[in-house]
């Protein structure tokens, strides 16, 4: 999922850390065009639906910066490491 570094990756990372920070600094702005998302309110309460797409935009900017850069695998992999365990080697080894 995130490889290595390579110019498409970073062209990509640096267009989802531009989105993500439209999400961020015009969240009001998406809100008025996409409107309010009754489900996402039904969960987490009245008027959250600015705040998830800001929460939103920040995760877009950190896994854009991640992709960008090839260090996704790397952390994927300490983040990941606790459940090595659990889960058997797919090639069966």
């Amino acid at each position: 999922m995130f490889g290595g570094f390579t110019v498409g990756h970073l062209l990509i990372g640096l267009a989802m850390v531009g989105l993500g920070i439209v999400f961020v600094r015009f969240s009001f702005t998406v809100l008025r065009i996409t409107g309010q998302q009754a489900w996402l309110e039904k969960y987490t309460g009245s008027g959250s639906t600015n705040g998830m797409y800001k929460l939103f935009g920040i995760a877009l900017i950190l896994l854009g910066l991640l992709f960008g850069t090839g260090f996704g695998n790397d952390v994927m992999n300490f983040l990941l490491s606790p459940f090595s365990g659990i889960f058997k080697n797919v090639s069966g080894g």
